[in-house]
């Protein structure tokens, strides 16, 4: 495959910027909505902050792993060009469409009508997942969501600088509301009888451990999008590993102090049991304040916004660096004259995650695109072990972190993850327990496909 000449971006993005773009990616729903299922599937209040920390791990040991690939091939794109350097083009093809499609697209869409679903219906009093009218099936909320999506990649639109001075803003936000929530709720300290979980004879479960497992990841999700726009990040030697680390560090003490709060403030039976209510809203009901009955819902809000924003920047990138290499739609890989941007890879973006906002279900996404992260996550790192071998004397800025060891304790959890989810699957009812393995699939067909259209028109030429 020939590639096109590299198109440049502009470095616009400095340290503060990358680093709200790691924190922001990672700071999403995903702390409110998973820890009552995280609580009830492990039904161990050790094992529920272990499985918060084992997250926390889990994204620290991959982002050595990233920091080095991104500090070595600065380009737009992350993964897939990675994967194409250490692999060749088929699997960075197949690759490339799962992260884009299923991870990117998903994401951007269970996150804009989960923010509809939950946290905007709590603030207005109003059920907006009824439908629009008798005549009109969709849910408001998905409507809501897809006019959120089309104004941020607006934003974008307008400009790479503009894009990261919002999530700036956006993320420092959300943060220090949240820092303070977490520290506010724990200043009340109940009976620790409503602490430690009432434990029920047998209750552990390998399978249950994967399953919060699969949530915490996805809660963890974006610890690695500064690696997307590598390609407009200042210094990035330096500024990319280190918007990963610190990025993952603060998140993963945040979370853990959430989760704290959650846990003193309700009693860990309690947080369990919360079927249909996030555990923020929960804990602000337990509280008994109007005002944080308010503030809980609209710190929630701005930390999704903040998620979207930089997974609508970063996930462009993404399209736009597979154009430059014919494995997509070539027209993405134009910029706009005026910003400087991948306008076109943008709005293509845009318009595959409203189709999925319009036809898909939070939940069915979710359980799809975590696995995908596993298998797209654990040939990003092989990368880093192929690429040593391969190309033992290139530029390289950074050095991973306590190579091979830490590294490979992200391909060790991955493996076990994986291995779990299948054996969770073929437990299951029919085949609705491999649904989640269909972006898995999409990457199978995707390469094999690939591969046999090149080696027949390399025949064909010959």
């Amino acid at each position: 495959m020939n590639r096109q000449k590299e198109i440049t971006l502009r470095r616009t993005i400095g340290p503060l910027a990358g680093f709200t773009v790691v924190a922001g990616s990672m700071l999403g729903v995903g702390i409110f909505l998973f820890p009552p299922a995280i609580a009830a599937e492990v039904n161990s209040l050790g094992l529920f902050f272990l499985v918060w920390i084992m997250g926390g791990v889990f994204a620290f040991s991959g982002s050595t792993a990233c920091g080095e690939l991104g500090a070595m091939l600065p380009h737009a794109g992350g993964d897939y060009v990675f994967q194409r350097e250490a692999f060749g083009h088929s699997t960075a093809f197949a690759a490339g469409w799962v992260l884009f499609g299923a991870i990117f697209c998903g994401s951007i869409a269970g996150l804009s009508v989960a923010l509809f679903q939950y946290q905007i219906s709590a603030l207005v009093n109003y059920d907006l997942m009824a439908p629009v009218s008798h005549s009109i099936p969709i849910p408001m909320a998905n409507l809501l969501a897809t006019a959120l999506i089309v104004l941020l990649t607006i934003v974008n639109d307008a400009g790479t600088r503009i894009a990261a001075r919002l999530q700036i803003v956006f993320t420092l936000l959300p943060v220090m509301l949240l820092l303070l929530l977490g520290l506010f709720a724990l200043a009340f300290n109940p009976s620790t009888e409503l602490v430690t979980p009432r434990l029920r004879p047998q209750s552990f479960s390998f399978q249950g451990l994967i399953t919060a497992f699969l949530y915490v990841n996805f809660a963890y999700s974006g610890w690695l999008n500064i690696i997307y726009v590598a390609g407009e990040v200042k210094n990035p030697g330096r500024n990319i590993p280190k918007a990963m680390f610190r990025a993952t560090f603060a998140i993963t003490l945040l979370y853990c102090l959430l989760c704290a709060a959650f846990v003193f403030t309700m009693g860990y039976d309690n947080l369990a049991s919360l079927h249909h209510t996030d555990a923020g809203t929960g804990m602000a009901r337990y509280l008994n304040s109007s005002l944080l009955a308010i503030l809980v819902p609209v710190t929630i809000a701005i930390a999704v916004v903040t998620s979207l924003n930089a997974s609508i920047l970063t996930g462009s990138r993404v399209a736009f660096a597979m154009a430059q290499d014919k494995a997509f739609w070539s027209g993405a890989a134009k910029l706009s004259h005026r910003n400087n941007v991948p306008r076109r890879a943008l709005w293509t973006q845009a318009g595959i995650s409203i189709i999925l906002v319009l036809t898909g279900s939070f939940h069915a996404i979710i359980e799809m695109a975590s696995i995908a992260m596993f298998v797209t996550g654990s040939l990003t790192v092989l990368s880093l072990f192929v690429l040593r071998h391969k190309k033992p004397d290139a530029v390289r800025p950074y050095l991973a972190t306590g190579y091979p060891w830490v590294p490979g304790i992200y391909l060790l959890l991955s493996t076990i993850a994986l291995m779990g989810t299948i054996n969770q699957a073929f437990g299951a009812d029919g085949m609705n327990g491999f649904y989640p393995f269909l972006g898995v699939g999409i990457l199978v067909v995707a390469f094999w496909g690939h591969r046999i259209y090149h080696k027949g028109k390399r025949l064909t030429s010959n």
